[in-house]
């Protein structure tokens, strides 16, 4: 596995650096979108980690297609990898990568809005002390759900692809990572509806969103959001590698 690990590694090693730029940009640019438009960069995060979610779902499933649509996959296996190794390969690297990009973006995101917010030029009068304190309680309070809910994400991410086998899987999954993402909006269509509530608790994504519109109630826990994300990932792995055990390479 090491040696499947630090092969696919090396490979990335281009994506990972041009993702790693982006990522810094990307937070900077929306640190000071966040200062201008709101005076706080504890609004708006939600929407900016949910487009840079699809970001990595969109990098990761178009690396995997080509990878089948150029016989790596089949390649690997015929040196001797077990189907086992090639596809948790994919799943470890992108999740790992997802979950350092998401430590990266935030980590940059809270620095360059702290430069802005006491840069006057950058913002007009700032919130109130007490709206302040409680935008910040909700955010750290959710910080834990973030970077558990973007690691997750990749696993639908490496299932399309390699489910499909072709580089219909890539652009497969930059749609339905797109369309999933646009799942909490549906709350807003039919408002008291336990059925798409639900749903919103179970996928990472739309969990994003909610975790932005929480109030800071003592008896909150993100275990809860934490462990949804956790079991989408397991059953999509599951059964990702269930199909991939079972699929004709030829």
């Amino acid at each position: 596995m090491s040696k499947l690990l630090n092969t696919e590694l090396h490979k990335l090693h281009d994506i990972i650096v041009s993702m790693l730029v982006i990522t810094l940009i990307y937070a900077v640019i929306g640190a000071f979108r966040s200062m201008s438009n709101r005076n706080t960069i504890y609004l708006g995060f939600g929407e900016l980690l949910a487009i840079f979610a699809i970001l990595i779902c969109s990098v990761t499933g178009v690396f995997i297609s080509q990878d089948f649509e150029n016989n790596t996959v089949r390649n690997k296996l015929i040196i001797g990898h077990t189907r086992l190794k090639v596809y948790f390969s994919y799943q470890i690297i992108f999740a790992l990568l997802a979950l350092i990009l998401t430590a990266i973006f935030i980590a940059v995101y809270i620095l360059s809005g702290k430069i802005f917010f006491y840069m006057e030029v950058f913002r007009s009068e700032p919130l109130d002390t007490e709206a302040m304190k409680v935008l910040k309680e909700n955010f750290f309070k959710a910080l834990p759900v973030y970077l558990t809910a973007v690691p997750a994400f990749t696993a639908a991410a490496v299932f399309i692809p390699t489910a499909l086998r072709s580089v219909a899987g890539g652009v497969l999954t930059v749609y339905l990572a797109y369309t999933i993402n646009s799942l909490p909006a549906f709350s807003d269509f039919f408002p008291n509806n336990k059925f798409i509530e639900y749903i919103n608790e179970i996928l990472p994504s739309s969990q994003i969103f909610l975790m932005e519109g929480l109030s800071p109630q003592p008896d909150f826990s993100p275990l809860k959001y934490i462990a949804f994300s956790l079991a989408f990932a397991a059953v999509l792995t599951a059964s990702g590698y269930a199909l991939f055990r079972k699929a004709d390479l030829k």
